[in-house]
This record gives C-alpha cells, structure tokens and sequence, in this order.
C-alpha cells in the first residue's frame, strides 16, 4: 500500500498581482514544467473566492483549485491565483493561455462553449438567479413585483435582464430592470431604494446580503428561482488531458461526499475491504493512470483538501458565516442533484 499523504492542508498560494502568460502547448505538460496551476476566480466574492486576512485566497472555487494542484503536481498549495473580473473576461484569459483553469462562478451555457475556444470540465455548483427583497416589503415572489423595479447586475456576458423580462412576459406582468453594476453597486441600489427586488446568482445574494449590507435581518432572499444556473470549471478547447484531469478530480470529490469519506477519515478507509471505496482512495491501481496520473493523486486531493462535502460546508454551508443548505447541491442520494460519474 502506498504512503498516505498528511491530511494537514499546505501552505496557501499567494494572489499573483497580474496575469503572466505561458506557452502554448500541452497545458498538464505546462503546469508540471512550471510548478503550479495558473487558476481565475473571482477573487472578490467571499465564500467562492476571496483573500483572508492574511492574504491568501479562500472559498469554495478556490479550494476547486487546490484540488486540480493537488492531483497534477502532488501539492495542493502550488496555485496562483489569479482575480478575473467577469467570466467572459475568465475565458478571454482562458483563450490567451494566461491561465490554466477558470474557477469563478461560472455558468454553462451553449453560447460560452460554441463562441469561445474553452471546454466545460465540470460541475461543481446549481444556482439560479433569485430575489432578494425587503423584509417588510411584502414580495413573496416575482408576482408581486408587477408595476415594480428590479436591479440587475448589467455586466457583459450575463443574463439578468434577459432573465426577469423573460419570466415577467411569460407571467403577464410588467416590471422595470435597472441595471445598477456589478460587485457591491447591486445591493447598494437596492439598498437606497432605486429597486424593489435585487435579482442575481442566489448563492451571490446570499453572501452579499450578509457581506455587504449593514442590517442583513432587513432583507430576505425568496425562494422562488427565476433560472437554472449550473456553475463548474473550464480550460482551453483543446487540452484534453487537463480536462479529464479537472473533469475526474471533481467526480472523486463528490464521490467521496456519497461515501462519507473525509480528509478526517481517510486514514481508517485505506483499512477497506469495499473494492469502490479501494479505488476511490487509490488503494488498488487504476485511477491514475489513463488521464496521466500516479495512484495516488485522489488521495492527495482528499487528504489536502477533502471531499465535496467538506468543500461546501466550511465556504457556504454550516461550517461558514454564510450557513447555505446545500439544497440542488447534495448528493442525488439525498434528493440533491450532484450524481459522481462511477469511478471504474
């Protein structure tokens, strides 16, 4: 049996100031030369990716990040980081060969696959855009916002406006959308009254709600959703072997979560007898080797970084300030929609 690797997460990788491009070529061939995945995130969006107090970046899409470092180059801290601002911005960078993998809340849709030069390697995240209303307004939903104003974020490459008109012209209802910008502009407007609902990602109101306004038990994020929103990860059309390297590495994370095996636990699993858990944590041969890997790179990414489970729950979930339930996100055993592809 092979050494497990410590369960102690590694030293954090530092933000890289500006983005710093890389030759073309066989990007997994590219990171290994050069010791450490160029990974986008947002990096102003706390619980998916934004500095700590120290500096270094936190959440769940940048623990995403980690993970692919892990399985590719051994360390899970050989990450830098890189902020992009928009996603269409993230694929423009994807394409420029400035960074390797695109992490940064980021939607598939046939458009961003068929019109830029990038390939879906995963998902990690169902979202829809929500509502976030006054507490005292009485809006229960988007019914109630007939004759009404709602702010939408507005940046390029977003739906939101296109959104809201679309399921007020199949409710038969008359809204006005304002487009009041992006980051914290969203809530400040609904903040100073320029809207009656903020509508965006319901995981982005969710953290921004407590982040970012001042009396959060003010406002309340309905339940209703106004659109399907599957966020995952991205490379470069074309780098096939980096693909099913990030497409695999997610697919253990959550099959770990169906498990129940922790970075916490993954000591007392090696012990297994169950010839699916033997394989998960690379036990038995086989994982590695048709996507370029040794055996032991599942047990990297679960030991230093750990399953989906615990990705979620210490950046969104109960873990966090946040307290998001994992609804959609669970796993399809538990009425969620997160189905890992059987690692066999």
């Amino acid at each position: 049996m092979r050494n497990l690797l410590s369960a102690t997460l590694l030293a954090v990788c530092l933000v890289a100031p500006a983005i710093q491009a890389q030759p073309a070529g066989d990007a997994l061939a590219s990171i290994r030369a050069r010791g450490e995945l160029a990974c986008g995130v947002n990096g102003a969006l706390p619980g998916f990716s934004a500095p700590d107090a120290q500096g270094a970046m936190r959440g769940f899409d940048a623990d995403f990040c980690r993970a692919v470092a892990a399985a590719a180059l051994g360390d899970a801290a050989r990450v830098r980081f890189v902020p992009i601002e928009t996603p269409e911005a993230g694929m423009t960078a994807l394409s420029a060969r400035q960074i390797d993998l695109l992490a940064r809340n980021t939607t598939f849709t046939y458009s961003r696959e068929t019109m830029h030069q990038v390939a879906f390697a995963g998902l990690t995240f169902f979202d829809g855009q929500g509502l976030l209303v006054g507490r005292e307004s009485g809006i229960a939903g988007l019914w109630h916002l007939d004759g009404k104003r709602v702010c939408v974020t507005g940046i390029t490459g977003t739906a939101g406006r296109e959104v809201v008109e679309s399921e007020a012209a199949r409710r038969g209802i008359s809204v006005t959308v304002i487009e009041a910008g992006g980051g914290p502009a969203l809530l400040q407007a609904l903040l100073a009254g320029r809207c009656e609902a903020a509508s965006t990602d319901a995981s982005q109101l969710a953290i921004r709600r407590v982040t970012e306004l001042p009396n959060p038990d003010d406002f309340i994020l309905l339940p209703e959703m106004l659109s399907r929103e599957p966020l995952g990860l991205l490379v470069r059309e074309g780098e096939e072997k980096l693909r099913q390297v990030v497409f695999w590495v997610v697919q253990a994370m959550l099959e770990a979560d169906e498990f129940g095996v922790t970075s916490t636990n993954l000591i007392d699993m090696v012990q297994s007898n169950d010839p699916v858990l033997r394989r998960l944590i690379g036990v038995d041969e086989g994982l590695g080797r048709n996507i370029g890997l040794d055996g032991d790179w599942s047990q990297r990414v679960l030991s230093q970084v750990g399953s989906y489970a615990e990705v979620f729950d210490r950046n969104l979930g109960a873990g966090s300030r946040f307290g998001l339930d994992r609804g959609a996100n669970d796993n399809w055993q538990r009425g969620g929609l997160m189905f890992p592809l059987p690692l066999r």
